[in-house]
């Protein structure tokens, strides 16, 4: 059957009301009716009759009139247009309905009626998830720049468009496809390939999955890549089995905005750069420009020497007298009350006035009339000091990430797109990572992020000369149809196997994109908030990886002198390396694959009988042993495998110093003034009282008595003091934490959390966890922060996964501090006593001659080891010391077989013998293995 006939029978069809009560809009997948009142009735499959609308699914249509939301509440279709009208009186809307193959495309023709601010011309809520195992699929595709929809392709809940008064109306228009959910991605292609009013990229959104390059794993090049060492590159690339390198602009490497490369390392400019990427292409090397989106550089000719008037303000003010060019004080007309010096990377705030040919920078303000800038230094940027008259503009540039933005509605803001495609046209680049464009809500607010962001992208597109997908720091609708890949968060820097495993849940399955699992780094020990990348945390990912068939990015740690004065980095490029290699040559299949991606689930690599590298399951379970604290030096652990000579991990940590040293810090010690300072909260049905003051066995103690009545989860059932510093306390040279407890032993978890102001720690915290499974007194130091046991929780207190896992406080500038009850037991009294807490030198130790018994099975390791070193024993014959940075220091010999972890329940035991110094900490990390897969 031709093509012309299928059109004409799918629009006769869509012609024809299955009842005079009802509006079709139908194609050969799917029918959509609407009411002559204007209310959906359904959306239905049409190869199973399923009905897949909401129940009660309200309105078809909204307009905004004056503040307030108005309903359709007629609806009529006549030769292809809908017609509809809204309890706003007056207003009345047209949409053409075009049935296309594979989509219904709707189009707002008319708007009419005074001031309608904003139309929604969609609304479909679905019962469908929105996942990629259901049978059917629904999405609501925005055909140009005007029309906004929210929720991002391909399979949605809801199918809703909208356009705004501010963006214009008519013209809006929808894609609105339904079909069985292999047909989605072919059906977006028809889409794409027909809206003519959006740039086309054939390698992103429903193309993404066909292309090779998307599939890949990078390296980051920070300004290091240069014609004289592309060859080590290209190595250095291949010995992790990667196939790309993203080059990340900044720095000294090029500034954002103009573009303009260090001429020093690359002296024929980006004509050096089309050199490196075409021998990089030699070598079957893909190379990526990276940049910061529309964000400009202070050093950039749009700045300096003379700064471009597009460059976008917060606000503007004027002169209320003539200035010199010495005056230090800027008097002006309007109110500075308000405004701020407090400046960071994620602040959206600058001290930068433009007057004129001129900046200048305030280091203060006043906060009554006569309204005045303070601490003004002039020329600043590299501009000229210069006279300015009586109502000259001074005009607060915006700032964040420590750059200037252009006016979006200036002809700057299309010259910066059209300097990205200029350089990716000049040099062949392969892909586009636009960072920092997560920023866009400092251009016109969060609300207009998705039209400014979307049209930044669309300016870059239409200038390519060839195809080149993208990856984003964000994500809004239009995006989808360039991008290539699907999410890359930063590393963390503990917690490392919880992150991994939260960030492949966040991944959304519904974009139907490649995905890509972050940019990793490697750490080696670096005490409090750091935890080594040991081998077990990148077989964890490595497997993930396969698992999940996804990419990786590495950001540093994998140059020759960080290899060979970093052997543990060393390890972890190896496995990456084998885990890399077994995944684009689909080693594993889909069954495999499942299992090794189950959440926690965690997998070492072996080669086995017949020589074939292979998975075997295995478990990692870890215990901190203190002799200064001796409840801690026995413990159980469950083997869920069969019964197998130990192997482990055994870690020299770091200790404190005594609470006389002359570092200590008395954060708080609950009595007089300081207990007034302490600010209470608690989640909903939870009451805390706090005595203050008690003495305890010769020390202040504070009494926290709290109790849950149970209204929500326990493990969100918390209640917390806060304190304030002002100035904020300097505690580089004490960063471990003591404090006197008195436990009730009824399995509260204590958290003593320290932090820093937000635009020096972009929200970072720094936790301390005490689980009061005992009653009774006892003095504890804290060390390391915590990191995976935070998700355990619920905590209402505005962090995010970054704030835990990727951030770390500056110990230098602590601002608060915090004790909290969490995982507090319902309809249950707790109570405990906290004596004074203080922050400790944090100091290096020796464990001696350590003793791990197993069921009563000893084994003494002969070794002294300082803090940062370890002990791996992975069989009687693989036992060694390793230092700091995982160099090789020697090697154990045993005295004893290796004792036995039996099948089930096992006992545990610690001990090492005492030396002068510090008391030693030491964690003991369990390995058990299973079976292989």
């Amino acid at each position: 059957m031709k093509p012309t006939l299928v059109a004409l029978l799918i629009h006769l069809a869509a012609s024809i009301p299955l009842a005079q009560s009802q509006i079709v809009l139908q194609n050969a997948h799917v029918r959509y009716t609407i009411s002559h009142e204007g209310r959906s009735l359904g959306f239905v499959d049409r190869a199973t009759g399923v009905d897949y609308l909401k129940p009660g699914a309200g309105p078809c249509a909204l307009v905004r009139r004056g503040g307030m939301e108005f309903p359709v509440t007629s609806a009529e279709m006549t030769n292809g247009r809908l017609s509809l009208k809204f309890a706003a009186g007056s207003v009345e809307i047209a949409l053409r309905v075009e049935p296309r193959a594979s989509y219904l495309r709707l189009m707002v023709e008319s708007v009419g009626g005074d001031g309608v601010d904003s139309l929604v011309f969609l609304k479909v809520p679905l019962t469908i998830r929105g996942g990629p195992d259901e049978a059917f699929g629904a999405c609501a595709f925005s055909l140009n720049l005007i029309t906004r929809v929210d929720q991002l392709p391909v399979l949605q809940t809801e199918l809703r468009a909208s356009c705004e008064r501010k963006f214009g109306m008519v013209g809006a228009e929808v894609a609105i496809v339904g079909m069985p959910m292999n047909g989605m991605l072919p059906a977006l292609k028809e889409v794409l390939s027909e809206a003519d009013e959006m740039p086309l990229c054939k390698v992103g959104g429903p193309w993404a999955r066909e292309v090779p390059f998307n599939h890949g794993s990078y390296l980051f090049n920070f300004g290091s890549l240069v014609e004289t060492n592309t060859e080590d590159w290209i190595s250095m690339a291949r010995s992790l089995g990667f196939t790309q390198i993203d080059n990340h602009g900044g720095g000294a490497f090029f500034r954002f905005g103009d573009f303009e490369l260090n001429r020093a390392k690359w002296p024929d400019g980006w004509d050096t750069w089309r050199r490196i990427v075409a021998r990089l292409h030699d070598a079957d090397i893909g190379s990526i420009f990276h940049t910061y989106a529309f964000f400009i550089d202070k050093q950039s000719r749009y700045v300096t020497p003379v700064p471009d008037g597009r460059l976008d303000a917060f606000r503007c003010f004027t002169l209320a007298a003539d200035i010199g060019p010495d005056a230090t004080d800027i008097p002006v007309g309007e109110s500075t009350a308000g405004l701020s010096t407090v400046t960071g990377f994620f602040e959206q705030n600058s001290i930068v006035l433009h007057l004129g040919d001129e900046l200048v920078t305030f280091g203060g303000f006043s906060r009554e009339a006569p309204w005045r800038f303070t601490a003004v230094k002039r020329g600043a940027l590299g501009t000229k000091a210069a006279h300015h008259t009586k109502g000259t503009r001074a005009r607060h540039l915006k700032e964040c990430f420590g750059l200037f933005v252009p006016d979006p509605e200036s002809s700057l803001f299309e010259e910066i797109a059209a300097n990205h495609a200029d350089i990716v046209n000049r040099c062949g680049f392969d892909g586009i990572y636009l960072d920092a464009i997560d920023g866009s809500s400092i251009l016109r607010g969060g609300d207009e992020c998705w039209y400014w962001a979307d049209k930044f992208v669309f300016e870059i597109q239409k200038r390519l000369h060839k195809p080149v997908g993208m990856e984003m720091s964000a994500m809004w609708h239009h995006f989808w149809q360039y991008r290539t890949r699907w999410q890359a968060w930063d590393y963390p820097q503990r917690g490392h196997k919880r992150f991994v495993d939260l960030h492949a849940e966040s991944v959304n399955g519904g974009l139907l994109l490649p995905l890509h699992l972050g940019w990793w780094n490697f750490q080696s020990f670096s005490p409090p908030q750091v935890e080594p990348s040991y081998p077990d945390v990148i077989e964890y990912l490595g497997a993930k990886l396969i698992g999940w068939d996804a990419g990786i990015s590495l950001t540093g740690g994998v140059d020759r002198d960080q290899l060979r004065s970093v052997p543990l980095f060393r390890r972890a490029v190896n496995v990456l390396r084998t885990c890399e290699e077994l995944r684009r040559a689909g080693a594993f299949d889909e069954a495999t694959r499942t299992k090794l991606r189950e959440p926690g689930k965690e997998f070492t690599l072996t080669t086995n009988a017949t020589g074939k590298v292979r998975f075997r399951r295995s478990h990692a379970e870890s215990h901190t042993a203190a002799l200064a604290e001796p409840w801690t030096l026995s413990w159980r652990t469950t083997n869920s495998f069969g019964a197998q000579p130990i192997r482990f991990r055994l870690e020299a940590l770091m200790s404190a110093a005594a609470t006389v040293d002359s570092n200590a810090v008395m954060l708080a010690d609950f009595s007089g003034p300081d207990a007034v300072e302490w600010k209470r909260s608690s989640a909903e049905g939870v009451a805390l009282t706090f005595l203050d003051g008690s003495d305890r066995g010769g020390a202040k103690a504070g009494t926290l008595v709290a109790t849950n009545a149970g209204r929500v989860s326990r493990n969100a059932a918390w209640a917390r003091l806060e304190k304030r510093f002002d100035p904020p306390l300097n505690l580089r040279k004490s960063q471990a934490l003591g404090v006197w407890v008195e436990g009730d032993g009824l399995g509260e978890v204590l958290v003593i959390r320290l932090e820093s102001p937000r635009h020096i720690a972009f929200g970072a915290v720094a936790d301390r966890y005490v689980t009061i499974d005992f009653a009774g007194p006892r003095w504890l130091t804290l060390v390391e922060t915590e990191s995976k046991r935070w998700s355990d929780y619920v905590w209402n207190d505005g962090k995010g996964l970054y704030n835990l896992y990727r951030e770390a406080i500056d110990f230098g500038a602590v601002e608060s501090a915090s004790v909290w009850f969490q995982h507090l037991p319902p309809r249950t009294e707790v109570k405990c006593h906290i004596g004074p807490i203080q922050a400790l030198a944090m100091l290096p130790a020796t464990v001696k001659n350590p003793l791990l018994a197993v069921n009563g099975q000893s084994i003494e390791l002969p070794a002294e080891l300082t803090s940062g070193s370890w002990i791996e024993c992975n069989g009687a014959d693989d036992c060694a010391i390793y230092g700091p940075r995982g160099e090789t220091l020697g090697h154990v010999t045993l005295r004893a077989p290796l004792p036995i972890l039996q099948a089930g329940t096992n006992e545990l035991r610690f001990s090492c013998v005492p030396g002068t110094g510090p008391s030693p900490r030491a964690k003991v990390t369990l390995f058990s293995l299973g079976e292989e897969l």
